[in-house]
């Protein structure tokens, strides 16, 4: 059953609102994931829309890339910044993919980005058999992230404790893999549990 766009920024916030419930105090997420979210806003929404964003949410204004930062501060950034883009126009969810696809950006541009890009040499396959390692370095607090292969372009990558929400993580897998090389990436995706989710990637090459 196809749902509007009201519908689908409603089941959005909740499962924000669910994200946040989730997240302790403990948890911290590298400052490029930040730095990505402001920067796109900007871009697209102008300085107002930042501004307001960042007073909103309670969030700073400067964020070092690989210094850590609460968890919970990116969830409240993030989904005020979809909502923003989005101007009750567009699905809300989508956003947050798309700031998944921009946050992937900043990611290959720093340090362990350019490292794993070279590691990988440029093939879906040897992008995924690396990014648990760089996933650990930028959520050092998440639980292990699992690959699994089920055809040579197929893949199902599980997170046992994800710390970004769901359709972020969907829009940087498949960031990923298109800058791999990837053609016709889908993500498919769905909850286990609390935290917990399960990602089908298919490709062509």
């Amino acid at each position: 059953m196809n749902i509007g766009i009201e519908e689908r920024t409603a089941l959005a916030g909740q499962e924000l609102s669910q994200q946040l419930a989730w997240l302790s105090p403990e948890d911290t997420l590298r400052g490029m994931f930040f730095r990505s979210v402001q920067e796109a806003l900007l871009a697209l929404r102008g300085e107002a829309a930042l501004e307001a964003c960042l007073e909103e949410c309670g969030a700073g204004r400067d964020f070092v890339d690989f210094f850590a930062y609460p968890a919970k501060d990116f969830v409240k950034l993030l989904g005020r910044a979809a909502w923003l883009m989005a101007e009750g126009e567009c699905d809300v969810e989508e956003m947050m993919r798309m700031l998944g696809h921009l946050g992937t950006a900043v990611f290959l541009k720093s340090p362990v980005g350019r490292a794993m890009d070279v590691l990988s040499s440029g093939t879906p396959r040897r992008v995924l058999e690396n990014l648990p390692m760089a996933y650990q370095v930028l959520t050092p607090m998440g639980g292990p992230m699992v690959v699994t292969w089920l055809s040579p372009t197929r893949a199902r990558v599980t997170f046992t404790r994800a710390l970004l929400p769901r359709p972020y993580l969907e829009g940087l897998l498949e960031a990923m893999l298109k800058k791999a090389g990837a053609r016709g990436v889908r993500v498919a995706s769905h909850r286990l549990g609390p935290m917990m989710s399960e990602y089908d990637l298919t490709w062509s090459v």
